[in-house]
């Protein structure tokens, strides 16, 4: 597929943009809190970039901004952070509401959480709390989104969170962990971009 020249204009720009709020982000944060977001301005750049290039809208600017500091504290940290996932619950919460649809917000959001809680008080090596609180945003979001961007999400995170670990065994580094975050945080933003075209 060929990239129109405006369309091209646009993962530029915006790319350029997340660039500087990652490098923002990230030089506050080291002088603000013990937080170190390794990677982040890369990862905003390259989120920010792709969701020009779909056209997403200030809403999907954030989001990108959000899951790019959530897959970078995870990488660096093996932690998701409450003031992350926590921030990001209410954020979905108001943008439901913004777009009259609440119940479609915490009703898919509610469901994801009770599966991951699910998988997370059976074996709590396969997720971690974190990972069961951004299930809440997640499932939200996509919930909003419609069924199958729900699903899609749902089916995906733990995919891909897969491939990466029969990737760490074929490496022969089966000692490594695999954070889970960035693949639900990829998940979801696949899912929402895939439902809006």
């Amino acid at each position: 597929m060929i990239i129109d020249r405006v369309t091209s204009n646009y993962i530029v720009l915006w790319g350029g943009a997340g660039l500087a709020v990652g490098l923002a982000t990230g030089w506050m944060a080291r002088r603000l809190t013990s937080w170190r977001p390794v990677g982040l301005p890369l990862v905003s750049a390259s989120t920010w970039a792709a969701v020009g290039a779909v056209g997403g809208g200030a809403a999907a600017l954030l989001l990108g901004w959000w899951c790019a500091c959530l897959t970078c504290t995870d990488l660096a940290t093996r932690r998701l952070p409450n003031a992350l996932t926590y921030t990001g619950a209410v954020g979905m919460l108001v943008y439901a509401t913004v777009v009259g649809d609440l119940s479609a917000g915490i009703v898919g959001g509610g469901v994801l959480c009770a599966c991951y809680l699910a998988v997370h008080v059976a074996s709590p090596r396969a997720f971690g709390a974190g990972d069961v609180k951004l299930a809440f945003t997640s499932g939200g979001l996509t919930g909003l989104a419609g069924d199958q961007a729900w699903m899609s999400a749902a089916l995906l995170a733990p995919v891909l969170t897969g491939v990466v670990g029969l990737t760490y065994l074929a490496l022969g580094r089966p000692q490594w962990t695999v954070p889970h975050g960035p693949s639900m945080c990829l998940a979801t933003l696949l899912a929402l971009a895939a439902a809006s075209t």
